[in-house]
């Protein structure tokens, strides 16, 4: 008996000691093999044509977003890899530029305007601002990393358009289709305008100024201060209230034009939809919610009201925030959920309790948001 309690305190000790240990460590940088595994996957997966990606195929069959937007988050991964290590600035750039072509494609773009083609963002333009905001947010990291002027004037052209749209618009937000406004879709095209003025010091970033303002007036839930996700294209009023992957989505952009009022989402969407486990830090999909299911197209298998595209989110947020001792915790529970798969000279994520394919946009959004950091720096 005595042995028995020896063992159970000495386990119980050894818990507490390892809870202290991790509780001291600190987030890390992705660096050095594992870095240039994540890249090599990436890179593959954007050279390569089309019809030769399965992984594509099964993204665009079950939503054509995604093919879109596993495109955008491997340019806006690559970029964050090229401020954290100026060695891979060459390869980035060529990464980069084949992923805008194959977003300005067919294959991409015919989705968003299947009656325009070819493609021609025209300056009184009225189409799909979730299009336009992220490949402009494409056009824009090219930009800030080379001088070739290849994309110059489509990036201008584009950001002028956009700019024109939203001073034109009494609520600052625009249709991802025609009916429908969602928040975040905005946050990617808003971040785009001031990504333009700090490549060529245009105006444009006035307009995100404003549109915090009425952001905090008038698309804020007033119990949490936290971003509504839709808003009603008629009324302006919102139509869908605050989602973890939609708050950490916004975040991820808003951060990259007003780096105060993304700390302040931040903390409320930390303090309202989070449960700190000591050495883990779980994030839910809607606040006070327990539900476990197969969730929607957005949330993903959700267990307890936990789903993945929350936490993910969160993640970045505090790795862009440099809570490190938070993002840490978000990095043991991703740790929990996936496991990493090394093979052909790639590295990628393979889920443990789902089962779930390879995903292109998966990687690339992990590797966005394990790499956030400032695009202000000295370049």
């Amino acid at each position: 008996m005595k042995r028995r309690y020896s063992v159970l305190i000495l386990l119980i000790a050894l818990i507490v000691f390892w809870a202290l240990i991790a509780n001291t460590q600190k987030y890390e940088y992705p660096e050095g093999s594992d870095l240039r595994l994540k890249v090599n996957y990436l890179a593959r997966v954007i050279n390569t044509p089309f019809p030769g990606i399965p992984e594509f195929n099964d993204l665009q069959q079950k939503n054509p977003e995604w093919l879109l937007f596993s495109l955008s988050f491997s340019t806006y991964a690559l970029t964050n890899v090229t401020f954290l290590d100026t060695l891979y600035r060459s390869e980035a750039v060529q990464l980069i530029d084949h992923a805008i072509q194959k977003v300005l494609s067919d294959t991409v773009y015919s989705y968003y305007f299947p009656y325009k083609k070819p493609f021609n963002p025209l300056p009184d333009s009225s189409g799909s601002i979730l299009y336009y905001g992220h490949l402009n947010m494409m056009l824009g990291c090219y930009r800030l990393l080379t001088n070739n002027p290849k994309y110059n004037e489509l990036n201008n052209r584009l950001s002028a358009c956009l700019y024109k749209r939203y001073s034109h618009s009494s609520s600052l937000l625009l249709e991802s289709y025609p009916g429908k406004i969602w928040i975040p879709d905005n946050t990617a095209a808003l971040a785009s305008l001031a990504l333009h003025s700090e490549n060529t010091k245009s105006e444009y970033r006035e307009i995100c100024t404003e549109w915090i303002k009425l952001a905090r007036e008038q698309y804020s839930e007033k119990e949490t201060g936290l971003l509504c996700s839709a808003i009603d294209a008629q009324t302006g009023k919102a139509m869908e209230e605050p989602r973890g992957s939609m708050i950490g989505w916004s975040i991820f952009f808003i951060y990259r034009f007003d780096k105060e009022y993304a700390k302040t989402l931040y903390e409320r969407y930390m303090h309202h939809f989070s449960t700190n486990l000591s050495v883990y830090r779980l994030y839910k999909e809607r606040r006070g919610s327990f539900t476990t299911g197969s969730g929607d197209i957005d949330s993903g298998p959700m267990v307890l009201g936990y789903s993945l595209p929350a936490n993910a989110f969160a993640f970045g947020g505090a790795v862009a925030m440099q809570d490190f001792k938070n993002a840490v915790r978000l990095q043991r529970v991703i740790g929990l959920g996936a496991k990493k798969v090394v093979e052909n000279n790639e590295m990628r994520y393979q889920t443990r309790f789902f089962d779930m394919p390879v995903s292109p946009l998966a990687e690339a959004l992990l590797l966005s948001c394990e790499t956030m950091t400032d695009w202000e720096k000295k370049k």
